[in-house]
C-alpha cells in the first residue's frame, strides 16, 4: 500500500494477487484545489479552471494461464461543480483455445457528465460548452500461431463517441466562466472509427522477417447525434472505406560474415 501527496494530487493504490494468482487492486486519486488548463481555451495566456475532483478504481484480472480469464476495471470520478461527474467500465475476457490460438474481447465505456470544453470563437469572446460525453469502444484482437516460424494476427476496433451540448458559456480572464445565452449554434458531435487489421508474418531466418498486411479503416462525423450503436456502426462503413495491402521485408545481415563475402569477391 502506498500514498503520497505531492504538488496539487493525493493518490493510494492497493495491487495484490491471490494463490491463484489472480490479480485484485483498487485506490484512489484526489485533486483537492483548482488547477487550471493552458490549452483547452485555444489562446495563449487563457487558462481554463478545472475543479477539485477525486477519482477512484478497482480492477481484477484473473489468471492468464487458465483458457479463460477476464479483466474488469470499474472507475468513477467526482468533480467540486454541479452535476459533473465520470464513470466508466472497462470489460476483457480472453480465451485460450490451444497453445496455438487466442482471441480477446474488450469493450470500454465511459460517460462524462457536465464536462466543459471549447468549442468556439465568438467575436472576441472564447465560447464554452457544458457537455454530457458518451464513449464506447469494441475491440476484438487474436493470434494463431501456424508453426514456431509465422503466424497470423488479427486486430479489430470500433470507436464511438458523441456529444450533447446542454449549455453554453463564456470564458472570463480569471478562468472561470459564465453562462452564454446568446450562441446557439449546433455544436453536438457524433463521432465514429473503424479499424481492422490482417497480418501474416513468417521469420524466415534469424533476425529476418516478411510481413504482408491488409488494413480497412473508415470515420465518419456528424453534428446529428444518433444514439443507437447499431445504426453507428452500420453508417460508418458508408462509402468511406479505404482498404491498403503491403508486404515488407526485414532482412538481418550479420557484418562479420558478410565481409567475408566481399574479401572473396
Amino acid at each position: 500500500t502506498t500514498g503520497k501527496a505531492q504538488d496539487h494530487w493525493i493518490n493510494l493504490n492497493v495491487n495484490s494477487n491471490t494463490l491463484k494468482n489472480d490479480y485484485i487492486g483498487y485506490g484512489f486519486l484526489v485533486s483537492p484545489f483548482v488547477t487550471y488548463n493552458f490549452y483547452e481555451s485555444r489562446v495563449a495566456g487563457r487558462p481554463l479552471a478545472f475543479p477539485a475532483s477525486g477519482n477512484a478504481w478497482i480492477y481484477f484480472s484473473s489468471n492468464y494461464n487458465r483458457k479463460f480469464a477476464l479483466d474488469i476495471e470499474p472507475s468513477i470520478r467526482i468533480f467540486d461543480q454541479e452535476n459533473r461527474m465520470n464513470y466508466g467500465l472497462f470489460i476483457s475476457p480472453r480465451y485460450r483455445f490451444n497453445d496455438k490460438m487466442t482471441l480477446i474481447y474488450s469493450t470500454n465505456f465511459s460517460r462524462q457528465n457536465s464536462d466543459i470544453g471549447w468549442v468556439d470563437f465568438s467575436e472576441s469572446d472564447i465560447i464554452l460548452a457544458e457537455r454530457n460525453r458518451t464513449t464506447l469502444t469494441n475491440s476484438i484482437s487474436g493470434k494463431y500461431a501456424i508453426n514456431n516460424k509465422m503466424t497470423l494476427n488479427l486486430t479489430t476496433r470500433h470507436y464511438w463517441s458523441f456529444a450533447e451540448n446542454v449549455q453554453f458559456h463564456t470564458l472570463l480572464e480569471d478562468g472561470t466562466f459564465t453562462p452564454n445565452n446568446n450562441y446557439t449554434t449546433n455544436r453536438d458531435a457524433n463521432f465514429n472509427l473503424w479499424n481492422f487489421d490482417l497480418s501474416y508474418s513468417w521469420w524466415f531466418a534469424p533476425g529476418s522477417q516478411i510481413t504482408a498486411l491488409y488494413r480497412n479503416n473508415a470515420q465518419n462525423f456528424s453534428n446529428e447525434i444518433d444514439k443507437s450503436y447499431g445504426s453507428n456502426f452500420n453508417n460508418v462503413f458508408e462509402d468511406n472505406l479505404n482498404h491498403v495491402f503491403s508486404v515488407s521485408v526485414r532482412y538481418f545481415i550479420d557484418y562479420n560474415k558478410a565481409k567475408n563475402w566481399f574479401k572473396k569477391v
